[in-house]
C-alpha cells in the first residue's frame, strides 16, 4: 500500500484481539516511530512498551473512557509516549517537545498501520496513575499513549473536510482560482 492510501485508510482503533504481535514488528515500528523529526534533532521522545496486563490495566483505567480501558485490556501492548522536556527546544516560550511527540506518535501510528496493526492514541488520562506504574521521573511528561494490536472491529471511513475548506493558495481564505 502507498503512504498517501495508507494515511487515508488510517483509522483509530477501540477493539482489539488478543492475538500475540511479535515483539520484533513492535521494535520495527518503535525505529520507524523514532525516525521522526525533531527540533535540532534532540529526539526528546522515550517509550514504554507495557505488556503486563497489571500495566494495561492500570494504564487503561488512568483514560476513565471505557472503550479505551477495555482496549488496552486487550491490546498485547500498549505504548507510552514521554519526553525529557529539557532535551526539547523552547522559542518565544514555547516549548516544542509535545510537537516532536506528535511527529513520532505519527509516525508510530503509520508504522503500526503498515504492519497491519491498529492504534487509538490517547491523550487525556491521570499522569499520575501512568507515572507511579511506570516509576516516570518527575522532569520527563507523558505526552499520550496508545493500544496496539490487531483490530477487532471494522474500520469505519473517516470524514474529513473538503481540500478547499482547509487549503489556501497565497493568502488566508483566498481560493485558488
Amino acid at each position: 500500500m502507498d503512504i498517501h492510501s495508507l494515511i487515508k485508510s488510517k483509522t483509530s482503533i477501540r477493539a482489539y484481539r488478543k492475538d500475540p504481535v511479535p515483539l520484533e514488528t513492535v521494535q520495527r515500528i518503535l525505529e520507524t516511530a523514532s525516525m521522526a523529526p525533531s527540533w535540532a534533532n534532540r529526539q526528546c521522545w522515550r517509550f514504554v512498551v507495557v505488556d503486563t496486563q497489571v500495566g494495561k490495566n492500570i494504564i487503561g483505567q488512568a483514560s476513565g473512557q471505557p472503550k479505551i480501558i477495555k482496549a488496552c485490556k486487550d491490546a498485547p501492548y500498549v505504548i507510552v509516549l514521554c519526553a525529557y522536556i529539557r532535551e526539547s527546544g523552547v522559542k518565544n516560550g514555547l516549548e516544542y517537545f509535545m510537537f516532536d511527540c506528535g511527529l513520532a506518535m505519527s509516525n508510530l501510528m503509520l508504522a503500526a498501520e503498515a504492519e497491519g496493526l491498529a492504534t487509538c492514541i490517547v491523550g487525556w488520562f491521570n499522569e499520575g496513575a501512568i507515572r507511579g506504574l511506570l516509576n516516570v521521573p518527575q522532569e520527563v511528561a507523558i505526552v499520550a499513549f496508545t493500544p496496539l494490536g490487531y483490530a477487532d472491529e471494522s474500520r469505519k471511513p473517516r470524514k474529513r473536510k473538503k481540500l478547499d475548506e482547509v487549503v489556501y493558495y497565497n493568502q488566508w481564505e483566498k481560493t485558488q482560482n
